[in-house]
């Protein structure tokens, strides 16, 4: 009797030592999913705007010409803070800059995950130049924008949408460009697959990604060295919960096939962030008239930067064709 009960007390404590070690696998699997979704999707916000976020492309290049240029160029011109209402009622914030010859083509330049408007000031300035008004919307979750969580394009397809029905508003004969890098890239994507006015001509993606869940699964795999198969449930439950939709539902690759708005697709062969194949899938994706291009030696969200004359040669000539 007494062997049977001790073996009855050490059976006991193995399970308990079972239970601990279960939940605390749990725990710790639930954790990387939270902690996974906080650094990814949490608020990037930045109190100054003039300053990179660390070893980002802005602060590897801060001596471009091309960058330094844009960086005088928003500094010195004069510029508007302009806002509207979602339709789910957060504010947004744009800044905007007319251009005095008075066109009716108006530009969005979409920034990308983790920047700034003043960050896009190099391509606002070119399109500028060609005599076009611009406007740099902040995207949920970054600069003056509400949201306390970023949504990678999938959410800002609609405040786009949003920005592009109150410029029609204004100004009924206004001819619109969605022009958008990296996650602007996503969200340009995203936005065309929407049911847009007459008044959006043509959109220029630069390095987007196919969709939120593979841009995610990639990260895992090659930053992080985590495994998406134990990450993604966990944060893409949290997304839900916390934005309103699953990862695999923010796809650029589904939008662009409703899509019927001329789009030029861009991407560096180098870029070691978002990889080169995405290009093809989106390309290949995309039912409206579309054209792309590879610049050759580019890496990431760099390709006007370091190709200049080369970039902005290819948009001419697509700005030409469709405008």
């Amino acid at each position: 009797m007494l062997q049977l009960l001790a073996i009855s007390h050490a059976g006991k404590v193995a399970l308990t030592a079972i239970i601990i070690i279960v939940a605390v696998i749990l725990l710790l699997w639930l954790a990387l999913g939270f902690v996974f979704f906080f650094i990814a999707l949490g608020s990037k916000k930045r109190e100054d705007e003039t300053v990179p976020c660390k070893d980002s492309l802005f602060e590897r290049n801060a001596d471009n010409i091309n960058l330094i240029n844009g960086y005088k160029w928003y500094d010195q011109n004069y510029k508007q803070d302009v806002t509207i209402k979602s339709r789910k009622g957060i504010d947004l914030h744009a800044t905007e800059f007319r251009n005095p010859s008075n066109s009716n083509v108006w530009v969005l330049v979409i920034h990308g995950w983790t920047n700034v408007k003043r960050e896009m000031s190099s391509y606002a300035m070119e399109f500028y130049k060609r005599g076009f008004n611009v406007l740099i919307p902040d995207l949920r979750g970054h600069d003056h924008s509400e949201s306390k969580f970023v949504s990678m394009g999938w959410l800002d397809r609609l405040d786009m949408v949003d920005w592009i029905n109150s410029l029609v508003a204004e100004n009924p004969k206004a001819k619109i460009i969605i022009h958008g890098v990296s996650m602007g890239g996503a969200t340009t994507m995203m936005t065309t697959g929407e049911k847009l006015p007459e008044n959006v001509v043509l959109a220029i993606e630069d390095c987007g990604f196919t969709s939120v869940h593979d841009i995610f699964v990639d990260q895992c795999i090659r930053k992080y060295k985590l495994p998406p198969k134990l990450i993604m449930p966990v944060a893409t439950f949290v997304n839900k919960l916390m934005n309103g939709f699953f990862f695999k539902e923010a796809s650029a690759v589904e939008q662009l096939k409703k899509s019927v708005t001329p789009t030029l697709f861009i991407h560096g062969d180098k870029d070691d962030f978002v990889l080169p194949e995405n290009l093809d899938k989106v390309y290949k994706a995309c039912a409206a008239p579309k054209e792309k291009y590879v610049v050759r030696g580019a890496e990431h969200a760099v390709s006007s930067h370091w190709f200049h004359e080369e970039y902005w040669g290819v948009i001419d000539r697509f700005l030409e064709k469709y405008l």
